[in-house]
């Protein structure tokens, strides 16, 4: 299976969300119909002397309650703060809750800078093992030369099997403890793509695969399902050959 094979075939649960606001209705009820792909997202007015402080959104799975998170932690999900992943911050970040919520959830409309944050909730859980495998494709030298520095403490300080893949060459310097694989073909370079093994703990693999569109943003997903995490990182070396 290669990676436009486990792209296409990929399938989120049925969700619904409902905005709970004050009126009028927030704009982040269009941005959230356009941006993920549920069944329903509904609003939902609140009374008049509700604080917008204690907006919220819930999420509902094949019918039943799922979750609800506070509409800040969606907004700030929009612009998210990043941080490296030895910056014990990130635990406690309010969008991190929207990451957890919306596991296996395809996203049509997906900034850099949220893929980034994303990436950076999946360093963080290899950072904390410290060991197992973590793969990570950058499409192109330059974004993985910007990266140098996270990935040079990750390897030096950790236990972790580092591999990056390339679809150009890599004519800098080696990096200690990280395996380049350049020249890795097409599909690497058309797609975002990070799993993390957990070590074969399956309490902490994270996988995420993004594909950019040509306006610039991405539709992607990120998964937690042990047995999604694994295909997903076979099909990121059948696709690298």
């Amino acid at each position: 299976m290669t990676l436009s094979d486990y792209f296409d075939r990929i399938e989120g649960p049925v969700r619904t969300v409902t905005v709970y606001a004050p009126a009028p209705k927030p704009e982040l009820v269009d941005w959230l119909e356009a941006a993920i792909s549920v069944e329903s997202v509904d609003y939902r007015s609140l009374p008049d002397a509700t604080a917008a402080s204690q907006s919220f959104l819930v999420v509902r799975q094949d019918g039943e309650f799922s979750a609800a998170i506070g509409l800040e932690a969606v907004r700030e999900f929009l612009e998210p703060p990043i941080h490296e992943p030895w910056n014990g911050a990130l635990g406690d970040v309010p969008h991190r809750r929207v990451i957890e919520v919306f596991d296996s959830t395809v996203w049509h409309a997906l900034q850099r800078r949220q893929l980034l944050a994303v990436s950076r909730a999946i360093e963080t859980r290899a950072w904390r093992v410290a060991s197992g495998t973590l793969r990570v494709g950058f499409q192109r030298s330059s974004a993985l030369e910007a990266m140098v520095p996270v990935y040079s403490r990750l390897a030096a300080e950790s236990a972790l099997d580092i591999a990056v893949y390339i679809d150009d060459e890599w004519d800098r310097p080696p990096i200690p403890g990280v395996t380049i694989h350049a020249d890795s073909g097409d599909e690497i370079g058309s797609y975002w793509m990070l799993v993390f093994d957990g070590d074969g703990d399956e309490l902490w693999t994270s996988g995420l695969l993004a594909k950019e569109r040509d306006d610039g943003e991405f539709e992607g997903f990120w998964v937690d399902d042990t047995q999604l995490v694994a295909r997903l990182e076979r099909a990121i070396q059948e696709s690298a050959g």
